[in-house]
């Protein structure tokens, strides 16, 4: 395939991928499965369970990659071309897919490898032959910044003379990105422009050099085996083109390079003197240089194949497939609430198991059931309208009727002065100070003007009392257990911010000796908070704050408040 050529279903995420897309095209070369087979000599024997290509093209390097007699299991490939053209060996290669299926996602690399990281994704074994020198925008693969490995966060920060600061060269790009996705036990291969790999990582002033440590071999074959060409308009620094047809055309040298995450001992690089000679040679001794930690079977990732579906899935969704989850949270016939997540979403780093957890503690609940109270009705909202669900419409509104509702039904027949609207007060969250007020003996806490955090909850209160038996006449001590509502403010101004908390309660549980009222303060402990769980009374409360009005059924239904007035007059007249 002529580099300049472009697929034209994948013309704009190619230009969106890539700097220097317009000149460079896909780059995509199909490598000859003979050459590919002999590369992959030098992998493990006998173990390759799952094998991935990140840029597959139609599979040939996959495919000449996986055990005869169909003993690798899994081939997993990505491609950002949907439809490849197959390139030579296309009879062969159909033979092979039906042998062993390729499990393909058609997407970019930069947009699938995030995809990838936030899942978590890692295998045991990758092979690679990536485009070659496309210049990829770094932003889009920020997740390599992030890497596990340290010589991969070194490796991406370095920069390449010569070419714009915001990309990094495709060969290093797909090296990069295959150690980040190693597992432990993981290794590869990647077949570049023997130029790339030297100019990249292998002289001393090499901007990329950091990653040389996890490879552990470089092969250097003659010509370029995906072409045909042994001459091309780049060659290695040094490397005289007399003696050659056309005084501007190099020799080229293609480069096989080994790595293994394990690996760190730097790599051990061997020179042929053909391509003929690369394919009769024994290439499996070259294993002895490869050190630190090798896949065992019972050592094999488990996940690979559920996360590599996970992100196929996803990439599905993104170009348009209706998503087989298409809510998070729904509300069924029966009107109870419904919660699922995509196979994205459950495995997805991003997604906190908390946030998983609130949603679906939802789960069988009606809408009506969580906002009687304040706890589980800023609950269902935090998860409807914050958590960046994907929620039915139908269901938010009707959680908004809901509470509509409720808040008609409780509203009081009349106004109510303030000791009893604080019976209405747990629906607020901030509290504004009308009058300073300070602990006994101490410091103003709250000062007048400023709002603080407010926040009601029921604590639990052991009351002993002492009266005679009814049989016996003596006297015997009784406990009597319960739950009382009490009122936590926070003296920081600041809200959002956790200060100290100071209990309001009823005077007469503070005062009386034989109460015990349970501690629920949260926060720090103020050394002038008093040894009591009741810092302040209700009364206390009233005097110092600004309790809000709450509004009655005359302006909260005024339709059928006006109605009722009605009606009762007319009983008035027929009871007269």
């Amino acid at each position: 395939m002529q580099k300049i050529s472009i697929n034209p279903e994948i013309l704009q995420p190619l230009f969106e991928a890539a700097a220097n897309a317009a000149d460079k095209g896909q780059s995509q070369f199909f490598t000859p499965l003979a050459f590919g087979r002999q590369c992959a000599t030098a992998l493990p024997a006998r173990l390759r369970p799952a094998i991935v290509d990140l840029n597959c093209g139609a599979g040939h390097l996959l495919h000449a990659s996986a055990l005869a007699g169909g003993q690798t299991t899994l081939l997993l490939g990505a491609d950002i071309d949907p439809s490849p053209r197959g390139g030579p060996q296309l009879t062969e290669l159909t033979k092979l897919t039906q042998l062993t299926p390729l499990n393909r996602i058609a997407c970019d690399i930069t947009v699938l490898y995030p995809l990838l990281a936030e899942l978590g994704f890692r295998a045991d074994l990758h092979v690679l032959n990536p485009p070659y020198q496309l210049q990829f925008y770094r932003d889009r693969l920020a997740p390599l910044a992030e890497s596990e490995l340290p010589a991969v966060r070194q490796a991406f920060a370095g920069h390449e003379a010569g070419i714009p600061k915001d990309t990094l060269d495709s060969t290093l790009a797909m090296l990069l990105i295959a150690l980040d996705l190693c597992s432990v036990y993981g290794e590869g291969l990647v077949i570049a422009n023997n130029n790339t790999i030297e100019r990249l990582l292998c002289y001393p002033n090499s901007p990329h050099a950091a990653v040389l440590k996890h490879c552990w071999a470089r092969l250097i074959v003659p010509g370029n085996p995906m072409t045909g060409l042994d001459h091309a308009n780049w060659g290695r620094p040094g490397v005289s083109a007399s003696g050659r047809s056309g005084s501007d055309r190099l020799p080229y040298e293609t480069g096989v390079l080994y790595f293994a995450r394990d690996h760190t001992t730097g790599p051990r690089e061997v020179r042929y003197a053909s391509e003929a000679e690369f394919l009769a040679a024994d290439l499996k001794p070259l294993r002895l240089y490869r050190q630190g930690a090798e896949l065992r079977s019972h050592l094999a990732r488990p996940d690979t194949r559920d996360l590599w579906l996970a992100a196929k899935d996803q990439v599905a969704e993104r170009n348009g497939r209706k998503p087989k989850v298409p809510w998070n949270l729904w509300l069924n016939p029966a009107g109870q609430i419904c919660t699922d997540l995509s196979l994205f979403e459950k495995h997805s780093r991003k997604v906190k198991k908390q946030a998983v957890a609130q949603l679906f503690a939802l789960n069988g609940q009606s809408p009506m059931e969580l906002v009687l109270q304040r706890a589980s009705r800023d609950n269902l909202l935090d998860v409807a309208e914050r958590a960046g669900w994907r929620v039915q419409p139908e269901l938010l509104a009707a959680v908004h009727q809901c509470i509509r509702e409720y808040h008609a039904q409780r509203a009081p027949l009349y106004p109510l002065p303030e000791m009893q609207r604080l019976g209405y007060l747990d629906e607020e969250s901030t509290v504004e100070c009308k009058l300073d007020l300070a602990v006994p003996d101490g410091p103003v806490i709250f000062h007048v003007g400023r709002r603080y955090s407010l926040r009601t909850q029921t604590v639990p209160v052991e009351r002993k009392v002492s009266r005679p038996n009814s049989f016996t006449g003596e006297t015997e001590e009784l406990v009597y257990t319960g739950q009382e509502l009490a009122f936590f403010v926070d003296d920081n101004p600041t809200l959002g911010e956790l200060g100290s908390e100071y209990c309001f309660m009823d005077a007469k549980l503070r005062d009386d000796e034989k109460t015990t009222v349970q501690s629920a303060r949260r926060g720090k402990m103020n050394k002038n908070i008093n040894k009591h769980a009741i810092d302040f009374s209700l009364q206390d409360l009233c005097a110092h704050f600004i309790i809000p009005d709450v509004p009655d059924v005359a302006t909260t239904q005024p339709a059928a408040y006006d109605q009722h007035l009605t009606q009762l007059a007319e009983l008035e007249q027929l009871t007269a």
